[in-house]
């Protein structure tokens, strides 16, 4: 009995996406959030239920593949954007962050050495720059 069980469910997945990617976990993870804040997101956390078990058993398995992967995209964006403040506001004593005047990119001295002259490293434009 346990077997055709196991047999159909097996049979029914077969060619579906069928596991929770970042994604999908993303989904259901406001969903009940927003089933706990309640009020007006009660029918938000009924769609994106709906749209994380659509994702689950769909059988355009790149499509959701292709989702997931442009998902990732924006998560390590965002996660690099606060690793890089982290980084900044932990080595604040110790260095000055500024930028080049040419190439916009974010340059790094050490606090504390007067006036210096800098090389972007990007467009190498020189300039002085008081520390």
């Amino acid at each position: 009995m346990k077997q055709n069980w196991k047999l159909k469910i097996m049979k029914f997945m077969h060619g579906r996406y069928g596991h929770f990617d970042a994604l999908g976990k993303l989904l259901i993870i406001v969903a009940l959030l927003s089933l706990l804040i309640s009020g007006p997101f009660r029918w938000l956390a009924y769609v994106l239920i709906v749209v994380a078990y659509y994702r689950f058993f769909s059988k355009r398995i790149y499509v959701r593949a292709n989702e997931n992967k442009k998902y990732l995209v924006v998560q390590n964006k965002v996660t690099h954007f606060f690793k890089q403040q982290k980084e900044k506001f932990q080595q604040r004593k110790t260095h000055v962050y500024f930028r080049c005047p040419e190439c916009k990119q974010q340059l790094r001295a050490p606090k504390g050495k007067g006036k210096i002259k800098v090389t972007c490293s990007q467009c190498h434009h020189q300039f002085i720059k008081k520390v």
